[in-house]
C-alpha cells in the first residue's frame, strides 16, 4: 500500500464501506471504539501469518509489523500494512459474533457467494470503499468452532473478483494454523 494507515481506521476500512453515511446514528470511529478493546499485536489473529507469509503470498511490499486489537466480545483482528486483514471468532457462537460485528457496521446485507473447498462452509463478498477507504475483497469462512473473515484491499486497477486468487491463497495458509 502507497500510504499506511492507522490501525484503528484500518481495521474500520475492512469492517466498513462507503454504505454508512456520515449522518449514520454512530460515525465508523465510534463504532471502532465499541468493539474494539485493546491494540495489541499479541492477539491470536496476527498469530496466523508473518509479515514475511503476507507479502510472500499477496506479491505486496511491507513496512510495519501487523497491528492487532482484541475485540470486546472475544474476536480478534489483525492488519498487515500489504493490504490483508483478518478477523478471527472462535467457540460455538463464532459465526454469530461475527454476523453481529457485519451487522454493526451495516455490512450484514452485503451480497454474499458460496464458496467450495475450503474450510466446513465459506462465502465471498466485496466491500466497495469510497473516497476515504478502498475496495476489499473479502472471504468468510467458518472451519470448526472458528469463524474467519480474511480480506484484501485492491490496489491500482485491481478489483476484488480479481485478488480472490490470493485472498485464497491467504485465507488457506491461515485456516491451516487454526486446530
Amino acid at each position: 500500500m502507497t500510504l499506511h494507515q492507522p490501525l484503528r481506521a484500518a481495521t474500520i476500512a475492512v469492517l466498513a464501506s462507503g454504505t454508512l453515511a456520515t449522518a449514520a446514528a454512530e460515525t465508523r470511529s465510534e463504532i471502532a471504539r465499541r468493539l474494539i478493546e485493546e491494540p495489541s499485536t499479541a492477539v491470536v489473529a496476527c498469530g496466523l501469518l508473518s509479515n514475511d507469509e503476507v507479502v510472500r503470498m499477496t506479491g505486496r511490499r511491507s513496512y510495519s509489523k501487523p497491528e492487532g486489537v482484541q475485540l470486546k466480545d472475544g474476536g480478534s483482528s489483525c492488519t498487515w500494512d500489504s493490504g490483508v486483514n483478518i478477523n478471527l471468532f472462535s467457540g460455538p457462537k463464532s459465526a454469530e459474533q461475527h454476523e453481529a460485528m457485519l451487522k454493526a457496521f451495516k455490512q450484514d446485507k452485503t451480497p454474499r457467494q458460496t464458496v467450495s473447498g475450503i474450510g466446513d462452509s465459506a462465502y465471498a463478498t466485496a466491500w466497495m470503499g469510497d473516497k476515504y477507504q478502498g475496495n476489499h475483497a473479502v472471504l468468510v469462512v467458518r472451519k470448526g468452532a472458528h469463524t474467519m473473515a480474511i480480506s484484501l484491499q485492491t490496489e491500482g486497477a485491481e478489483t476484488p473478483q480479481s485478488v480472490q486468487p490470493k485472498l485464497m491463497t491467504v485465507a488457506k495458509a491461515a485456516l491451516a494454523k487454526l486446530p
